[in-house]
């Protein structure tokens, strides 16, 4: 079974796939934990995203990210390897468009995976530079059980989805995966041989269940290579081994009042970020009740 589902420029434009490559979609997630669906993103929504990215983070190299990342927090960089850095971007811009976060064909992909109900939990960008060694092979979430065998054969409860914000190529490193692994239990050390990569593209979405192993590829290139992560989840599903110290989701509240009203419910979690934000600028500076 091909993990790679073409969506056509008509599917994108309509914001729903066929029903039969959504089947054949369903079933790539079912049985390898993964699957791409190329051309899912307009280029014009994905060009956004690069000239933000660009214009944010453009000029910083590997050692200015570096430097970044080893600040106490609350810091938006983090390490997540050899010239690999996780930012959780400001969602203004070409990162605050509905287009991205609440993109048509995505969630009608989602919903019947994770419910109506399903929200946004982080939306972040991983970039890699030259040079960058292959990443550790891990799962985004350990087991939520620890009875054996009960996590394996659960239902999916998460799915990250990965948008490049260039052309991937194996020489510049995608994200490699070991299809089926969302099916081991947890401490399962993978092989290497069995790892599997494609190119990918831009406009591409690389949706991961949120138990698959997977790992950065190396980047043997010679640009940076930022690939967009954005992670739905079940209602009842928070990352807070991922997450908690840093706002995985940071969307100014004049952005989220501005969303139209049925997209607000996606962007819960978002709304509490601003919120408790703006709670501690309040409380600057107010006197001290006693207890």
């Amino acid at each position: 079974m091909d993990w790679v589902v073409a969506v056509s420029d008509e599917e994108t434009a309509q914001g729903r796939i066929h029903p039969n490559k959504a089947s054949a979609a369903y079933a790539s997630l079912q049985v390898h934990g993964c699957v791409v669906l190329r051309g899912a993103f307009a280029p014009a929504t994905i060009e956004a995203m690069h000239a933000e990215y660009v214009a944010q983070f453009g000029a910083m190299d590997s050692a200015a990210m570096e430097d970044q990342a080893g600040k106490p927090p609350p810091n938006r960089f983090f390490r997540v390897g050899d010239s690999r850095y996780e930012i959780g971007v400001r969602m203004t811009g070409g990162f605050g468009r509905p287009d991205v976060f609440a993109n048509r064909l995505l969630l009608s992909f989602l919903v019947p995976l994770l419910g109506k109900n399903l929200h946004l939990s982080s939306l972040t960008t991983v970039v890699s530079y030259p040079g960058a060694a292959m990443q550790h092979a891990h799962r985004d979430h350990p087991d939520l059980y620890f009875e054996p065998g009960v996590s394996p054969m659960q239902p999916i409860y998460a799915v990250n989805a990965a948008v490049p914000l260039i052309d991937v190529d194996l020489e510049t490193g995608p994200t490699g995966v070991w299809l089926g692994s969302h099916r081991l239990p947890d401490g399962t050390k993978p092989q290497e041989k069995d790892l599997v990569a494609r190119e990918l593209q831009r406009g591409d979405c690389l949706l991961l269940d949120y138990r698959t192993l997977h790992t950065g590829l190396p980047n043997r290139g010679t640009r940076a290579r930022p690939i967009v992560y954005m992670v739905y989840a079940r209602p009842w599903f928070f990352d807070y081994g991922n997450h908690k110290r840093r706002i995985p989701l940071d969307l100014p509240l004049e952005s989220y009042n501005e969303l139209p009203p049925p997209i607000r419910p996606l962007l819960s979690r978002a709304l509490s970020y601003g919120i408790y934000a703006r709670w501690r600028e309040a409380d600057a500076g107010a006197p001290l009740v006693p207890a």
